[in-house]
């Protein structure tokens, strides 16, 4: 067996050259040119998180409405004179006046028609008033009737009730400014008697 030859050497030491090499490029420390050292662990770093309270925007609450103070209730004294209005409510004819006339008081009561050229159960009477509201506030007073009765104030429906055979009661109660108003009290006769009165 032979020794090493000289090619041999040289072909040994360009291995080894080209080792260092490659090693110098896959090490970086070493590329840095500092020496290769391997890292020391220090402390663990904390992370601190400050956590807040979400900040909540006040939802708004209705305040409560106050309860109005309902208007005093006063009785109605009943006027001493009303005008008195007579229609014939006949289709044929429509509704037409066929009298005027005023009344002490308001106490009417027909079993038949108030006048010969009138028909039964298809006439209507208006009986109207002006009164004197002393301050603004609710009214009130009470008829008795047997038909049909709308109660109105100034134009306004205050009150309607269409009654059986029998007398019934209607209690009308209205809201006024104070002042004059003008009272209505319409009457319709739709069969058997009819009759209004001021309680």
């Amino acid at each position: 067996m032979r020794g090493l030859g000289l090619r041999e050497i040289v072909a040994l030491l360009a291995l080894a050259v080209v080792g260092v090499i490659a090693f110098q490029f896959l090490d970086p420390a070493a590329s840095e040119g500092g020496v290769r050292s391997t890292p020391t662990r220090g402390p663990a770093a904390t992370v601190t998180a400050e956590v807040t309270a979400p900040v909540s925007t006040p939802t708004p609450t209705a305040s409560p409405t106050a309860t109005p103070t309902p208007l005093p209730l006063r009785e109605l004294a009943r006027p001493a004179r009303f005008r008195v209005e007579v229609f014939d409510d006949r289709p044929t004819s429509g509704h037409v006046k066929v009298a005027d006339g005023a009344v002490e008081g308001l106490a009417l009561s027909y079993a038949g028609a108030p006048f010969p050229d009138l028909v039964d159960d298809r006439w209507s009477l208006v009986a109207s008033a002006p009164v004197e509201l002393p301050e603004a506030g609710r009214y009130r007073f009470v008829l008795v009737y047997r038909g049909e009765v709308t109660v109105r104030v100034d134009g306004e429906e205050a009150a309607r009730a269409a009654g059986p055979s029998e007398a019934g009661r209607l209690e009308v109660v209205f809201s006024h400014g104070g002042g004059t108003a003008l009272l209505e009290i319409e009457l319709r006769d739709r069969g058997g008697v009819a009759e209004v009165r001021w309680e």
